[in-house]
């Protein structure tokens, strides 16, 4: 009996310990867009005694934009002083560079908010649309946002 006991107790204990609370006050997103914003900086040209850098995620404020165009911007790529776009959400990435957004289908502009004060969009395509990213009905997008402007390849 002493046996079962034991293994019950372990048991329970094992448990208890492996189950943590991830701290997201949103829960989980089952519609939206999600992904790890990661910083590149400095000299990034391969050599034969560099180690890769690796890279770090950071913290950032995400704004996310009704999807806007180059035009629609003030100030030159990657980074914009101000973006003439609705703004639809605002969020917080962790200390990883986790963020992730519930929201409702359609096509966004997700730009991240730099120390200096200036938005960073690393993407553009041929329609000169901002870091578009397409939210599907019950579908969560995969936004990955590396900060690269300092950086030199």
């Amino acid at each position: 009996m002493k046996f079962y006991t034991a293994f019950l107790c372990a048991a329970m204990l094992t448990l208890f310990y492996s189950c943590s609370t991830q701290k997201n006050p949103q829960g989980v997103v089952t519609q939206g867009i999600k992904g790890t914003i990661t910083l590149s900086e400095g000299n990034m040209m391969p050599g034969p005694d560099k180690k890769e850098s690796a890279k770090k995620g950071v913290q950032r404020t995400v704004y996310i934009y009704s999807v806007a165009t180059g035009s629609q911007a003030v100030g030159e790529a990657p980074l914009f002083k101000s973006v003439k776009s609705k703004l639809v959400a605002k969020v917080e990435s962790d200390s990883t560079g986790f963020y992730q957004c519930n929201l409702k289908p359609g096509r966004y502009s997700v730009l991240t908010l730099e120390k200096s004060g200036q938005f960073f969009s690393g993407l553009s395509n041929a329609n000169t649309e901002l870091s578009p990213v397409e939210v599907l009905e019950n579908a969560v997008a995969v936004y990955d946002i590396m900060i690269n402007y300092n950086a030199v390849y």
